[in-house]
C-alpha cells in the first residue's frame, strides 16, 4: 500500500482521502464527542457546544481536516525539496500519527491549531533569502497566535520561528518588529472583539492565565503508554538519523530541515504550558515529525521493509481503535 504513495501524482493524493477513511473507520462506526472545559478558550467551547450532540458530523469533519492536514505536509515537503525525490509519506504518517491513540478520533483543538501552524511553516519557508517578505513574517506570527486561540501552548512557536527566520535570512531589527507585531495584533482583535461583547474576563482569564499553571496528568495505562511509545520510537528514529536526512541536499532544504528539528525540540516542552497532560498532548508532535518521518521512511531501500513496517503500524493503530490489544 506505502507504494502508491512513493510518487507525487494527483491521483495518490487523492487517495489520501479513503486511506484516512480506512484508519479512522471507528470513529464512523462508533463517533464519539470531544468534551470541552472553561479551560480551553471561548473558540474551542463554542465549537464543540454548538457539536455536542453531532458525534458523527465531528467524525467527518475530522477526517477531512486531517486531509487536508496530510496534502498540505506533502505540499511543503515536495516544493522545498525536503527529500531526494518527491512522494506523499509525510501525508501518510501525519494521518497515522494523529489517529494512534481512539481518543484522537474525535475532533479536538489541537487538530483545528494545527490548520494555523502548517499556514505559518508555509509562510516560514517562504521567507528564504526574499529581499521584501514583510507580509509573510507579519503572518507567522499572526497565524501562531491563531493556533493558541485553540491551543494555547502554540504561543510557544514564536521562539523556533524566531530562530528559523534568522536561519533563513538576514532577520534585520524592523523584520523583527514585524514578526512580534503580528503576534500581538491577533491577540489586539481577539481582546478588541471579546471586549465589545462583554467575554474578556472568559478568555483572558479562565483561558490564558489559568493554562499558565503546572500540568496535571489526566491520562494513565495503556492509552497513554501506547501512543507514548510510539511517539517515543519515531522521535529517537528522527534525531538519530539527524545528518542521514540531511545528506545530499541542498544548503536551503539542509536548513529547512533544521528548523522542523527546533519545531520537534520544542513541542514536548509547550505542554508546560498547558493545564492538563493527557494523551491529546502528544498531538503538537505531529507535523514536524511526520514530515521527518516520512524523509526517513523515503529513503530506506528495502521498499518490502518499508512495507511491512507501514502494514505493522497500520494494523496496530487499527486493531488498537478497537480494543483487540486490551
Amino acid at each position: 500500500m506505502l507504494a502508491l504513495f512513493r510518487q507525487n501524482l494527483f491521483i495518490n493524493s487523492v487517495l489520501l482521502l479513503p486511506y484516512t477513511i480506512i484508519v479512522r473507520i471507528h470513529s464512523l462506526i462508533y463517533p464519539k464527542v470531544y468534551v470541552s472545559s472553561e479551560l480551553d478558550g471561548w473558540f474551542n467551547c463554542s465549537a464543540f457546544s454548538w457539536m455536542a450532540d453531532m458525534p458523527r458530523t465531528q467524525a467527518v469533519l475530522a477526517i477531512l481536516i486531517i486531509f487536508i492536514q496530510a496534502v498540505s505536509l506533502n505540499y511543503i515537503l515536495n516544493r522545498h525539496r525536503l527529500a531526494l525525490r518527491p512522494n506523499l509519506f509525510p501525508g501518510v504518517f501525519y494521518i497515522l500519527f494523529v489517529s494512534i491513540a481512539r481518543e484522537y478520533l474525535a475532533l479536538n483543538p489541537i487538530l483545528l491549531g494545527n490548520v494555523f501552524i502548517i499556514i505559518m511553516l508555509v509562510n516560514l519557508y517562504k521567507t528564504y533569502r526574499i529581499a521584501q517578505c514583510s507580509g509573510a513574517i507579519f503572518n507567522i506570527g499572526f497565524f501562531i497566535a491563531m493556533a493558541s486561540s485553540f491551543y494555547f501552548p502554540y504561543i510557544a512557536y514564536l521562539i523556533p520561528c524566531f530562530i528559523g527566520l534568522m536561519m533563513l535570512r538576514s532577520f534585520r531589527l524592523k523584520e523583527r518588529f514585524q514578526y512580534i507585531i503580528g503576534a500581538f495584533t491577533f491577540s489586539y482583535l481577539l481582546f478588541a472583539l471579546f471586549f465589545y461583547f462583554g467575554l474578556t474576563p472568559d478568555y483572558y482569564v479562565d483561558y490564558m492565565k489559568s493554562n499558565l499553571s503546572l500540568p496535571q496528568i489526566t491520562s494513565s495505562g495503556l492509552q497513554i503508554y501506547l501512543p507514548l511509545t510510539l511517539f517515543a520510537i519515531a522521535i529517537v528514529s528522527v534525531i538519530f538519523n539527524y545528518y542521514p536526512l540531511r545528506k545530499k541536499k541542498s544548503i536551503q532544504s539542509q536548513k529547512k530541515i533544521d528548523i522542523l528539528y527546533w519545531l520537534l525540540i520544542i513541542s514536548p516542552l509547550m505542554i508546560v504550558f498547558w493545564n492538563r497532560l493527557d494523551v491529546y498532548s502528544l498531538l503538537v508532535l505531529a507535523i514536524p515529525l511526520s514530515i521527518l518521518t516520512g524523509i526517513l521512511i523515503y529513503r530506506i531501500k528495502n521498499q518490502l521493509l518499508s512495507e511491512m513496517l507501514h502494514l505493522a503500524i497500520l494494523v496496530g493503530v487499527i486493531s488498537f481503535h478497537f480494543g483487540l490489544f486490551l
